[in-house]
C-alpha cells in the first residue's frame, strides 16, 4: 500500500514594496489586454530602480487583475490622475524604446478611426520584442552616410524629375507606362526622393519586395528590408535600424506602414489596389487609409500601373495630383476574331522569333469545369457541386465535397465522354506543348510561382498575378470575358490593373492579344488608356448601389447580429441588408454615406462593449473590405 504523504500548503510571498521614483513617479501605461469593455490606459507607480529605463515608449511588464501583461509607457508625471491604490511597474523589458512618440500618436489615431485597440495595430505593425535583436542594435555603431548614387533623371521625364527632387511636400499618384518595367521606375523614383530624405516603399507582398530589393542592389543602393520571412531577432533588429539617421531606402510590406520616419521622408505605396494591402482580420484596415494619417508630415506617392477607384476619387476631388508618363513607345494590340477563335497562335509564333512570350490564363489546375459531350449538361456531383479534373486524371473530383467520382457517366444520357468548358494553366501547358514542340515552356501558378524570367526564349503560361518578371516580345491574355464576369466587387478594376502591369514588361514594338471582341466596352477603355475616365464611370455605377468609395460598407458578423439590427436601424441614412449566412456565419451588410463612418464605428464599439460586459459573443466587423464575397 502506497504511503500517504502529509499535505503541504503552498506558500505565497508578497512582493517587497519598492521606493517610488523621486522624479515623475506616476506613469500612464497602454496595457495589452483582450477585455473589450475595459479601458487600455492605466496609471502605475514607477519604482526608483526603474526610473531611468521606464522612458516614454518603453515596453514594460505590469499586473492587471492578478495577470501579468505587457504595456507601453505613454508619459510620466509628478501628479497622479486617479485616486486609490496604484500597482507598480514590475519590469522594464526594453532598453531602447519599443515605440517612439510619433508611432504612439499614429497607433492611437488608427485605433480611433477603426474602433479598435491601439494594440491591434501594434501587434500588426511592430515585430515582437527580441532581447537578442535589441542587443545587436545597441552594439552597432552609427554608420557614416554613404555616397548616394547619381540621380535617375535619364529614366524619368523632366517634369517628374523636377517634382521629385524638390524638397517641398509631395502628395500625388503616378501611373507607370507600358514598355517600361514598373519595378525599375519605382526604384528610380525612390532614388530621386532619397536625395530629399528617407524613403519608405510599401510593397504589396514579399515577391514584389524581393524584386525591388534586387533592382536597388544592382544600382548600388543597399536598402533596409523589413521582411516577414526573417527570424524574430532579425526582424526586431531591422525594425530598430529604421531609427538610424543615415539616409536610406526602407522596403516593407503592409505591416511597415506606420514605421517611424523623419518629417522630410517619403512614403511610396506600390499598387494600392492589390488585395495584399488589406488586413484580413477585423476591422480590416488597409495601407491606403493608414497612410493618410501621415500625409500631414510626410510626402506620399501612390505608384501603380492604374489608379484604384479610391485614388481616382481623391484626384477628382482635388486632394491628389496625377502624373502620367508621356506615351513614347507604341505596341500592336489585337483582339479576338469570331471566325478564327484561336488566331492568337500567330502572335505567339511571331513573338517567339524575337524573344519570350507570355500567355496569361484565368484559372489554375487542369480542367475547372466540363459537360457531357452528347447532351451538353454540366457535370455535377450527387451533392450538387461541380466536377473538375485537378490533374490529368481519369476520375473527376467534386469542388464542394471533394469526393472522387469513379467511372463518371452523364446521369442524363449515360455518355462517358467529357467536354471541356474551362481549362486551367496545366491543361494550357499541354495544349501549347503540342502546338509548339521543342519550345521551352515555363508554367507559373500560385502553387508553383516563377519569380524571374530566365535568359533565353521561353513560352510562359501563367495565371494572373504570378507572371515571371522580365521582358517579353509578345503577350497573350486569355479568358478575359470570364474574368470580367466574376461576381467580385473589383473584377474590372483588378483585370485592368493586371493587364496594364504586364504591359509594362512588353518590349517596344511588341504585340499584345486580348481575347475580347473589338466592340467590348472594357477593351475600348483599355485602348483609350484613360484610366481616370474608366474609374469615374465605375464610381458612378457604385454610387447608384451605395458602394465605396463614396459610401461606407461594413460586414458585421456574429450570433447576435439579428438582435443588433434594431440598433443599427436607429441611425439615419443607414441601409441594413440581412441578416444572411456568409461562410456559415450570420451576417448583416451596412451601407451609409462615407461621412457617417464615425457614428457607425462608435455604435459598433458600444454594442461590443455591452456584449463583453454580458459575457456574450462579440460582433466582428469589416469596414470597406476588399471584397463582399
Amino acid at each position: 500500500m502506497a504511503e500517504v504523504k502529509p499535505l503541504k500548503l503552498r506558500r505565497e510571498f508578497a512582493r517587497a514594496r519598492r521606493s517610488r521614483a523621486l522624479v515623475d513617479p506616476y506613469a500612464r501605461v497602454l496595457v495589452d489586454h483582450q477585455i473589450i469593455h475595459l479601458e487600455h490606459y492605466f496609471d502605475y507607480l514607477v519604482p526608483e530602480e526603474l526610473s531611468e529605463s521606464a522612458v516614454i515608449g518603453a515596453l514594460v511588464e505590469v499586473e492587471i487583475g492578478h495577470i501579468l501583461k505587457q504595456g507601453i509607457v505613454l508619459n510620466r508625471s509628478s501628479e497622479r490622475a486617479n485616486q486609490g491604490e496604484l500597482k507598480e511597474i514590475l519590469k522594464v523589458l526594453s532598453t531602447a524604446p519599443y515605440l517612439l512618440s510619433e508611432q504612439i500618436t499614429l497607433f492611437e489615431a488608427a485605433a480611433h478611426q477603426y474602433g479598435a485597440s491601439p494594440w491591434d495595430f501594434i501587434r500588426s505593425c511592430v515585430p515582437p520584442f527580441s532581447k537578442v535583436g535589441e542587443r545587436r542594435f545597441l552594439e552597432i555603431q552609427e554608420v557614416a552616410p554613404r555616397d548616394l548614387p547619381k540621380d535617375a533623371k535619364q529614366e524619368l521625364p523632366t517634369s517628374l524629375h523636377e517634382r521629385l527632387v524638390s524638397p517641398t511636400q509631395l502628395i500625388c499618384a503616378i501611373e507607370t507606362p507600358i514598355s517600361h518595367p514598373y519595378w525599375k521606375l519605382i526604384a528610380a523614383i525612390a532614388i530621386e526622393r532619397l536625395m530629399v530624405g528617407n524613403v519608405l516603399v510599401v510593397t504589396p507582398n514579399e515577391r514584389e519586395l524581393n524584386l525591388l530589393n534586387l533592382e536597388l542592389l544592382s544600382r548600388g543602393i543597399t536598402p533596409l528590408v523589413i521582411s516577414s520571412s526573417s527570424g524574430k531577432s532579425e526582424r526586431y533588429f531591422q525594425y530598430l535600424q529604421t531609427r538610424s539617421t543615415e539616409p536610406k531606402i526602407i522596403l516593407g510590406t503592409r505591416s511597415s506602414t506606420l514605421l517611424p520616419l523623419s518629417g522630410n521622408s517619403t512614403i511610396i505605396i506600390q499598387d494600392d489596389l492589390d488585395e495584399s494591402h488589406y488586413e484580413r482580420r477585423s476591422p480590416t484596415w488597409n495601407t491606403r487609409d493608414l497612410v493618410r494619417l501621415r500625409e500631414a508630415s510626410n510626402s506620399v506617392i501612390f505608384i501603380s500601373a492604374t489608379i484604384s477607384l479610391e485614388i481616382a476619387n481623391r484626384i477628382t476631388q482635388g486632394e491628389l495630383t496625377l502624373f502620367r508618363f508621356p506615351e513614347q513607345e507604341r505596341i500592336r494590340i489585337r483582339s479576338a476574331n469570331l471566325e478564327k477563335p484561336q488566331d492568337y497562335y500567330s502572335t505567339i509564333r511571331e513573338g517567339l522569333r524575337r524573344g519570350s512570350v507570355l500567355v496569361s490564363v484565368g484559372a489554375t489546375g487542369y480542367v475547372t469545369s466540363f459537360s457531357c459531350q452528347k447532351c451538353r449538361n454540366v457535370a455535377l456531383c450527387e451533392c450538387g457541386g461541380k466536377l473538375y479534373f485537378p490533374t490529368r486524371a481519369i476520375n473527376p473530383v467534386c469542388a464542394t465535397c471533394t469526393s472522387v467520382v469513379i467511372g463518371w457517366k452523364c446521369p442524363w444520357c449515360q455518355e462517358n465522354r467529357p467536354r471541356i468548358l474551362h481549362s486551367g494553366v496545366l491543361r494550357k501547358v499541354e495544349e501549347f506543348g503540342k502546338a509548339f514542340p521543342q519550345q521551352s515552356i515555363i508554367s507559373s501558378s500560385a502553387e508553383n510561382p516563377v519569380s524571374i524570367l530566365p535568359d533565353g526564349r521561353h513560352l510562359v503560361i501563367s495565371t494572373s498575378g504570378v507572371e515571371p518578371r522580365g521582358i517579353y516580345a509578345a503577350e497573350v491574355f486569355l479568358d478575359l470575358e470570364g474574368r470580367l464576369l466574376r461576381t467580385t466587387l473589383r473584377a474590372a478594376e483588378e483585370l485592368r490593373f493586371h493587364i496594364l502591369r504586364n504591359l509594362s514588361m512588353i518590349e517596344a514594338g511588341g504585340e499584345t492579344y486580348l481575347e475580347l471582341l473589338p466592340s467590348d466596352a472594357f477593351l475600348q477603355s483599355l485602348l483609350r488608356r484613360n484610366t481616370l475616365d474608366s474609374a469615374q464611370r465605375e464610381i458612378a455605377e457604385r454610387d447608384a448601389v451605395l458602394l465605396p468609395p463614396n459610401f461606407l460598407v461594413a460586414l458585421v458578423t456574429g450570433t447576435s447580429v439579428g438582435d443588433s439590427r434594431r440598433i443599427f436601424e436607429t441611425l439615419p441614412d443607414l441601409e441594413v441588408v440581412g441578416p444572411f449566412l456568409r461562410s456559415g456565419k450570420k451576417t448583416v451588410l451596412l451601407k451609409a454615406p462615407i461621412g457617417r463612418t464615425r457614428e457607425i464605428v462608435e455604435l459598433l464599439v458600444q454594442v461590443n462593449r455591452v456584449q463583453s460586459m454580458r459575457k456574450e459573443p462579440l460582433l466582428s466587423y469589416r469596414l470597406n473590405p476588399y471584397s463582399l464575397n
